[in-house]
Parts: C-alpha cells; sequence; structure tokens
C-alpha cells in the first residue's frame, strides 16, 4: 500500500488533468540512466541495483520509483511511503525536469496544485484505519 504518482512529460505544461487532450501522446523523460540521475540529483542514496525498480529510504519514509523495462523511459511510477516532507522533494524533481506528476490519490498535478500533501495525507489516513482496523480498533 503506498501513496502513487505518475510522473509524464508532455508537449506543453497543463495546470489541471481534465486538460490534458485525448490525443496528447505524453514524451520521453529520457534516457533509463539519465532518469537514474535526475532522480539521485533529488533523492541521493536511491538504489538503482534493479535498474527498472530505484529504492530511495531515509529518515522520513521511502520512495519506489517503477521505472519498467523501455528504454528510454516513457513514464515512472512513484510509491510513496513517507512523511510529508518529501512531498517537496517529489514538487522539485518534478519542476526541474519539466515533468508532471499525477497525484493518483487525488487526479491532481502535484507541482501544480495549492496543497500537494493532500493526496499523501488522504493515503495516510487510509492507511492507518485499515491498520486500526486490522489491529480490533475502531478509529
Amino acid at each position: 500500500m503506498s501513496w502513487d504518482i505518475s510522473i509524464m512529460k508532455f508537449s506543453q505544461r497543463y495546470s489541471d488533468v481534465s486538460a490534458i487532450p485525448s490525443d496528447e501522446v505524453p514524451l520521453i523523460l529520457g534516457p533509463r540512466l539519465a532518469v537514474h540521475e535526475r532522480v539521485l540529483e533529488v533523492f541521493p542514496g536511491t538504489d538503482w541495483s534493479d535498474p527498472t525498480w530505484g529504492a530511495w529510504e531515509s529518515a522520513i519514509g521511502s520512495i519506489e520509483f517503477n521505472l519498467g523495462d523501455d528504454d528510454p523511459i516513457e513514464d515512472m511510477m512513484l510509491h510513496v511511503r513517507a512523511d510529508e516532507e518529501v512531498v517537496s522533494k517529489i514538487v522539485r524533481l518534478c519542476i526541474a525536469n519539466g515533468w508532471q506528476g499525477i497525484d493518483c490519490e487525488s487526479g491532481e498535478f502535484v507541482e501544480q496544485t495549492q496543497d500537494p500533501a493532500s493526496g499523501l495525507r488522504a493515503w495516510s489516513e487510509h492507511r492507518d484505519q485499515i491498520i486500526s482496523l486490522a489491529e480490533g480498533r475502531e478509529t
């Protein structure tokens, strides 16, 4: 269970997901090694021993970067299990590279919304509720 963000690059910067035309074909994020380097700039220490699946861990949590098998990289999925302070790093990763991150929880661009951590908070509340139920507690 994670908060998921789909990272893509479009022909232009969209302010809202609903503004993406149905015929829009996302652009390439870059060659695999370049995407690794870009992630490492914001998330140093990311383990790329599996070049298709990076793992970043820190005191504030973890992120898995799913790149898939294709090279160059067409899109990337982030599986986030971390505190809210990680959100500013994700926003910085998107903005620095001209990428856009669709928050799979809220359906908004994480780097465009007024409250980029809202999806993470919603996911955290849902996770905590499931854990409480599993432990036999009520929330």
